[in-house]
């Protein structure tokens, strides 16, 4: 014990009078500073109480311990690994292991800069790993050849992941030579801690292209858990929480030790560099292929402005303290309006449908269905004369489909027969129309419940896309239908692959026979409407967080299901962004979003060239709903103002990328559920939680429905 002590103040006094070249700063450009390690008690417990000099990095922001140091010399691990051992001796005796491992296993971080210096090694992990499941994906139709080729220049930008196989590789077989000394500082009676202090030393030599080597000092502090005690646990109980570790740890840098090392190895005629983590020498590669850019457009305020008629309609379905929850809006042919919404009333809470019509300025409900379960979403057939929605009368029974006859204001009830499937593997999937008007079903599933044999059945991966349809038109009368599988699609097992957010592919609302589109992580992609083939992708501008100009992957949340039009060739996805800054926002909204905040809106792709207007509504956390006109020359977006400030509605005309009007629901502060334009186009009405909002709009802005164009709508 004497003998050490002895060496570290002795190292201590003596770092002083060694001229050195070693840098004053870190890499990142942290400055290195010496500090009695009582300044930083509570970080440095055990060192604080010994009395000793730690080592600390100055930031801008902060000052704080430094937990490990790394010394990079440009000199041959063998010369380097002699001298920091002589440095070593005055501080005791180490236990040391000196071996050689491949490039395959390396420690913590040490894997990205080794690839990030070196393109070859990326380039064999591509090759061996991600081209040929690439190229049996394109074989499949589960991506397109322009697709893997985006993939491939991803992939060999990338050094954040190596294939656990790596090993299988002669590149990395290649060994490193290092070396691992350790000196543990067992406790006593007298201090209750035990330290272990740990140098290592890399043979960088592969990473860097010329003999370097990096010596690691870091030390582990352990003691007991002040909060550990029984008297302080009795205290802080909580039964909902686990009880506090028993021993806590503390990472330092002994001063002594890092300048003993520095001192030693300043002697060399060769640069040195000292950083904080290993990632500090991760160079930066250039993706070959940059993502889809992102270019918001504000809505502009020189049009004039509508205001919204408002319509109590909870009074002609219950009394004003009832308890509602509206759901979904649909406008008919003829002017009426379907909306669903949940209801308590005497007997509990039930899921209703109710049609308005509207005579001689007042408006008669009439009570459609009535049921435990469903109503959610509602959807109507192009020719406006089928409204459809699922549902269950009783909460015992299975939902389901059933269709509405606009024109006899008559119900008739499908229960679903999933061939081959049982209903327990079903967990509620969801349907939209297609394009022959009828509802077909999608979910996600795994080998096990479509008849796969693990690989065998898709080397791809074991994750579908899955589409259901039914096997004949439905009958006039209340009847069992049955469906069956159309497709699955393995392209599912492609999005779990490194990609952000939420990996699940959704439909888009969409209505035409021969294909489908979906959304998924990259962006949307048209599949054939028989075999599931992929017939094009296009990619997205960011849709979720914050814009990222690597990787703009992503799909999402809070947005309405994404809306297409067949007729004017486009499909509108949401986005909730995060901007970092002012700069990343158009001019008219810079200073009005607070840090961190959200900004809502949707892309909309032109289908023909991939043009994308990313048309914004403003700064709110969700995006409500979406709405389109007849023929897709309109799109209203709606939400929720701050606060529950009222409708925020913004409405698009798509050609000519603007806002024509301003739509106003002041002084309302009611919610935005759903949207949906009037057949006549002469209308665009909103669902708010006791209020329809209607506004009419100018002639000149009328986009009225016509023989297969039908005004459409969607919401979360």
């Amino acid at each position: 014990m004497a003998r050490t002590l002895a060496g570290l103040f002795a190292m201590a006094a003596a770092h002083e009078a060694v001229a050195t070249t070693a840098p004053q700063t870190t890499v990142e450009g942290l400055h290195w500073r010496i500090a009695p390690a009582a300044d930083f008690s509570d970080n440095a417990t055990v060192a604080a109480r010994r009395k000793e000099q730690i080592l600390v990095w100055d930031s801008a922001k902060d000052t704080r311990v430094a937990g490990e140091v790394l010394l990079l010399v440009d000199a041959p691990y063998d010369s380097v690994q002699p001298i920091v051992q002589r440095a070593l001796s005055s501080f005791g005796t180490f236990t040391a292991e000196a071996e050689n491992g491949p490039l395959a296993y390396l420690p913590e971080g040490w894997d990205r800069v080794l690839l990030s210096r070196r393109p070859d090694l990326r380039d064999a992990l591509v090759d061996h790993f991600t081209l040929p499941r690439l190229q049996l994906a394109v074989s499949q139709g589960v991506i397109t050849p322009a697709e893997m080729t985006q993939r491939l220049a991803q992939e060999r930008a990338r050094v954040d992941s190596v294939p656990q196989n790596r090993m299988s590789l002669d590149v990395f077989r290649v060994t490193y030579a290092s070396w691992y000394a350790t000196l543990k500082r067992s406790r006593v009676l007298s201090d209750k801690h035990d330290s272990t202090l740990t140098i290592r030393l890399l043979d960088v030599t592969a990473m860097f292209g010329h003999p370097a080597t990096v010596v690691d000092i870091s030390r582990d502090d352990n003691y007991p858990n002040p909060n550990a005690g029984l008297f302080k646990q009795l205290a802080n109980f909580n039964v909902l929480s686990s009880p506090p570790a028993r021993v806590v740890s503390d990472g330092i840098v002994p001063a002594p030790v890092f300048l003993a090392v520095r001192d030693a190895l300043a002697s060399l005629p060769n640069n040195m560099e000292i950083a904080s983590t290993p990632l500090a020498w991760v160079k930066p590669v250039e993706p070959s292929d940059a993502v889809h850019p992102l270019v918001l457009r504000a809505p502009t305020t020189d049009g004039p402005i509508i205001k919204a008629q408002a319509i109590r309609w909870d009074t002609l379905v219950t009394s004003p303290r009832s308890l509602l929850y509206p759901h979904d809006l649909l406008t008919l042919p003829d002017g009426d309006l379907l909306v669903s919404a949940q209801m308590s009333d005497d007997s509990g809470w039930w899921q209703h449908v109710w049609r308005f019509h509207e005579a001689n300025g007042e408006w008669k409900v009439e009570n459609v269905w009535r049921g435990a379960e469903g109503t959610n979403r509602l959807s109507l057939s192009a020719d406006g004369r089928t409204a459809w929605f699922d549902g269950a009368a009783e909460s015992n029974t299975p939902r389901a489909l059933i269709a509405y006859d606009v024109d006899a204001h008559r119900l008739i009830r499908h229960t679903v027969n999933w061939s081959g499937i049982e209903r327990s593997d079903l967990q509620n999937p969801r349907w939209e129309l297609a394009g022959d008007q009828l509802p077909t079903f999608f979910r996600h599933d795994y080998d096990s419940l479509i008849g796969g044999a693990g690989d065998d059945k898709n080397k791809l991966g074991h994750e579908y896309f899955t589409v259901m349809r039914p096997d004949t038109p439905p009958s006039s009368t209340d009847d069992t239908w049955p469906f069956h599988t159309a497709f699955a699609s393995a392209r599912q097992s492609m999005m779990s692959v490194r990609m952000k957010g939420n990996t699940l592919i959704w439909p888009v609302r969409w209505r035409d026979a021969k294909v489908f589109w979906v959304e998924d992580q990259p962006g949307i992609a048209e599949l054939d409407a028989s075999t599931g083939r992929v017939l094009r992708a296009l990619a997205l501008p960011q849709r979720f967080g914050t814009p990222d100009p690597q990787d703009a992957t992503g799909v999402a949340q809070w947005v309405p299901t994404p809306l297409g039009s067949p007729e004017a060739g486009w499909i509108a996805t949401g986005f909730v962004l995060t901007p970092d800054d002012d700069s990343q926002l158009p001019s008219s909204l810079r200073g009005t979003v607070a840090p961190h905040g959200r900004i809502v809106g949707m892309h909309v792709v032109d289908l023909n060239d991939g043009h994308v207007l990313s048309a914004l509504l403003g700064p709110m956390d969700v995006l409500a709903a979406a709405a389109r006109s007849a023929h897709g020359r309109y799109l209203v977006l709606g939400s929720n103002g701050p606060r529950h400030s009222g409708p925020r509605l913004v409405m698009w005309d798509i050609a000519q990328a603007r806002t024509p009007v301003q739509l106003d629901a002041s002084p309302s502060k009611s919610d935005v559920h759903a949207l949906a334009f009037s057949w006549q186009g002469g209308d665009v009405w909103a669902l708010g939680d006791r209020e329809l909002f209607r506004w009419h709009l100018p002639d000149a802005l009328r986009d009225s429905a016509s023989p297969g164009s039908a005004p459409d709508q969607s919401h979360p």
